[in-house]
């Protein structure tokens, strides 16, 4: 497949690539708004392949669980795409629909969320500023000892309309909900950005709930990132093929 049928490349791409790539600890970079691209309402990707599965503990306990395979390049497309959501609200539903054929995931819809002083909920409200960010070394369960979990990624597996009703519903979920702005967000971004990383060894990463190595939110999908080398990884080339 050609690289032009990815937008996450054509949007993004300039900005990961002046991402350090390291080493571990420097340089730095920071992230906002006046340097990130306004994400559009829509874009697409046949470069990123994101099963549907489940996670069985004990014989007793069944968890969602999403597997994504995907090359390190478009791990830092995909994490500045997460930051340029964060970072610029969005105004509206944005929609990155994920276009290869082997994916049982069709979109990931990051909800609108840019604040006005005519629509604010109650209580406080905060907004990203900047991120200061270098490249860090990763383990294949990255937050394990984590004391807080709200504080984690939240991959909510529902469908376009995030709307569930029927048992056929339930079993076709085919979108991930994710909110831009929350930290658990920004930190997925951080994550996908050092997996990118040129001299990063780990090829795979685990996120799991409550019931193993903590690593998503409360109510999260599990999320397995195969990165080309990995167990998991079933492509002949360093990226996912048609």
């Amino acid at each position: 497949m050609a690289e032009f049928t990815c937008e996450l490349n054509r949007i993004f791409g300039d900005v990961a690539a002046l991402v350090p790539d390291g080493p571990p600890g420097f340089p730095d970079f920071v992230f906002h708004a006046g340097v990130l691209p306004v994400p559009p309402a829509a874009l697409s990707s046949d470069r990123i392949v994101i099963r549907k599965t489940t996670h069985d503990y004990n014989s007793w306990y069944r968890a969602d669980a999403l597997w994504m395979s995907l090359s390190p390049r478009k791990c830092r497309e995909l994490g500045v795409f997460l930051l340029s959501c964060a970072f610029h609200g969005p105004v509206e539903d944005t929609t990155l629909t994920i276009g290869h054929p082997d994916s049982d995931i069709r979109r990931i819809i990051i909800p609108a969320g840019k604040l006005t002083l005519a629509d604010l909920p109650v209580g406080l409200s905060m907004a990203p500023f900047a991120l200061l960010y270098f490249p860090t070394e990763t383990e294949m369960h990255p937050w394990m000892h984590d004391c807080c979990a709200h504080d984690l990624p939240l991959l909510a597996l529902s469908n376009a309309d995030n709307c569930i009703v029927t048992d056929e519903q339930w079993r076709g979920r085919d979108t991930i909900w994710i909110s831009a702005s929350s930290p658990g967000t920004i930190r997925l971004a951080e994550l996908l950005l050092d997996a990118g990383c040129s001299w990063n060894k780990v090829r795979d990463y685990a996120l799991e709930g409550a019931a193993g190595c903590r690593g998503v939110a409360p109510m999260s999908a599990e999320l397995r990132i195969f990165l080309p080398g990995s167990d998991g990884w079933i492509y002949e080339s360093e990226d996912v093929d048609g």
